[in-house]
């Protein structure tokens, strides 16, 4: 009887330490496994086009993973807008992070950091880039908070953007070249052939985060055939 009631908490804690949610908080974000399963470039569907292609992804060591795009149109001079908007989503992709349950939070949120650029006239004139963390709410298919970003500074910023909405629908961030802001008495640093960005992307500190189910199933697959075989 001892020995069932011990493996019964343990099971529980075991459970609990697996959820996502099972710590309470304001504010989720993405673990690196999450941000390696958005796999949508959702402005595709939204806009008609996807104009930026990404052409790299590593999982750093540490916190993050980097993401390395083209842009190849940054002056949008040929009608093809340079922004990115990666997604977990049910409008395409394999939708990994959707039917979530975020009914407890009030934010999603995700850290972000300028690594590298080419295609600028000089280092220091890279940016700003415009950032957010991107994610449905009840009345819009999606949102993000903008943060600005540049090479020399800042090179970093944490979005955190509101939602009301009870399940994952949409989930990723956005990285854009505000090519409005240009003129012929400021003209764009950006190369009108192409340009590449490194940008890190990280869970931001301190919030809740989401693990993949397919990750957490299988996780919870060992613990159990651990718990049998111990007790």
């Amino acid at each position: 009887m001892k020995n069932s009631r011990i493996v019964s908490c343990i099971f529980s804690w075991f459970l609990l330490a697996l959820c996502p949610f099972a710590a309470h908080g304001t504010e989720f974000t993405l673990s690196d496994e999450a941000l390696l399963s958005l796999d949508y470039q959702y402005e595709e569907w939204y806009y008609g086009q996807k104009d930026t292609s990404i052409f790299n992804i590593v999982d750093v060591p540490g916190p993050g993973v980097q993401f390395d795009f083209l842009y190849p149109d940054p002056q949008n001079n040929d009608d093809k807008s340079p922004r990115l908007y990666l997604t977990s989503s049910i409008y395409g992709g394999n939708g990994s992070l959707t039917g979530i349950d975020i009914s407890t939070f009030d934010a999603f949120t995700l850290k972000f950091t300028v690594l590298s650029a080419q295609g600028v006239s000089t280092p220091a004139a890279v940016g700003p880039l415009v950032v957010g963390a991107l994610i449905n709410r009840s009345d819009a298919v999606f949102a993000y908070s903008p943060e600005v970003i540049a090479i020399n500074d800042p090179v970093s910023a944490t979005s955190i953007t509101t939602t009301d909405a009870n399940q994952i629908d949409l989930v990723g961030f956005v990285c854009n070249i505000p090519h409005w802001l240009y003129d012929e008495s400021s003209p764009s640093p950006w190369d009108p052939d192409g340009a590449t960005i490194s940008l890190l992307v990280e869970p931001a500190p301190g919030a809740v985060l989401i693990i993949p189910e397919p990750a957490t199933f299988l996780l919870l697959g060992v613990g159990v055939a651990f718990l049998r075989r111990k007790f």
